[in-house]
């Protein structure tokens, strides 16, 4: 079995996806984190696209060195097929892939609405629309995808 190292900033963010993947199948990684400033000083050049996060894959199998996979859609769908909760069929794996972009779209919207508004006002205000509105819209969609998938009781 692999051995993973997940980096990312001190904060859930993109990387909570894969965190939760990891702890979900039971596999016991290395949860590195780091600052915003100590990141850009000293480790954003050892990332392969520059960014976060990425997730190292140490291979048990006599691998020359670890592999290090950016992205976190991509890093989410990789853990998800290695731990079998991917799907089995191609409209099981699409089925997790409508879930995953409906997350998705509730963290862009919180990024866009509040995490990038910088005057303390217009971000409050728009925090406050975020919660009333998007949060709940999403938290429907998300109810009527599980109905759909799990009972067949949705729209």
């Amino acid at each position: 079995m692999s051995k993973y190292k997940l980096y990312y900033f001190d904060t859930r963010g993109r990387a909570e996806i894969i965190r939760l993947i990891l702890t979900q199948a039971g596999h016991p990684f290395d949860d590195i984190r780091y600052g915003h400033d100590e990141f850009q000083a000293h480790h954003k050049h050892e990332m392969p696209l520059e960014q976060m996060p990425v997730l190292e894959i140490i291979s048990d199998q006599h691998q020359q060195k670890p592999s290090k996979l950016p992205q976190s859609l991509t890093i989410a769908r990789y853990l998800a097929k290695e731990f079998d909760l991917a799907g089995k069929t191609n409209l099981q794996q699409a089925q997790v892939d409508s879930v995953v972009d409906t997350m998705m779209d509730l963290s862009q919207q919180f990024m866009i609405k509040v995490f990038h508004v910088q005057d303390p006002e217009k971000r409050e205000t728009s925090k406050q629309e975020f919660l009333t509105k998007d949060l709940p819209q999403q938290f429907q969609n998300l109810e009527i995808l599980f109905k759909m998938y799990n009972d067949g009781r949705g729209p």
